[in-house]
């Protein structure tokens, strides 16, 4: 436990010193995927990710890999730990987008934030609550930056 939670915080510090050190615009990464590689291992097709990943991108990755983490978590009857998995404050980070941040958006992000702390108020009722928050993100990714809704319609608990 100590080292995920490690893992986390390193993980928070990379982003913040990233982000916070350097101000020059950069050109796109490029990633290689496996369909992107011959039969020798050798890179074919270059995938360029059309956005440099901004701060809010990145804690939101950050999120999906606690949110799938707590669904494993609680599949095996694990109570979580609000001190493993703390809120991240998100809606105060750089957007790909700044068209997002309106009213709805901190709406949003509000109800997130209840529904959040309510996967931890109710030990016995994770199972609830955690499919509750799923559907806030869900929610709120129907108005604002639709492409992780795939990835997140797979959190919630049947």
């Amino acid at each position: 436990m100590k080292t995920i939670y490690t893992l986390f915080i390193l993980a928070i510090a990379f982003v913040w010193i990233t982000f916070s050190c350097n101000n020059a615009p950069q050109a796109p990464t490029v990633a290689i995927d496996s369909t992107s590689m011959s039969k020798d291992g050798k890179a074919c097709k270059p995938i360029k990710d059309p956005n440099n990943p901004k701060p809010m991108a990145l804690m939101m990755r950050i999120m999906a890999a606690n949110a799938d983490s707590m669904r494993s978590e609680i599949l095996r009857g694990e109570k979580l730990d609000s001190l493993k998995y703390p809120f991240i404050k998100f809606y105060l980070a750089e957007p790909t987008d700044s068209n997002v941040l309106e009213m709805q958006f901190f709406d949003n992000a509000r109800l997130f934030q209840v529904a959040y702390n309510q996967v931890f108020q109710h030990p016995t009722e994770q199972k609830k609550y955690y499919n509750l928050l799923i559907n806030s993100c869900i929610h709120c990714h129907e108005s604002y930056c639709s492409g992780p809704l795939k990835r997140i319609r797979k959190f919630p608990i049947e």
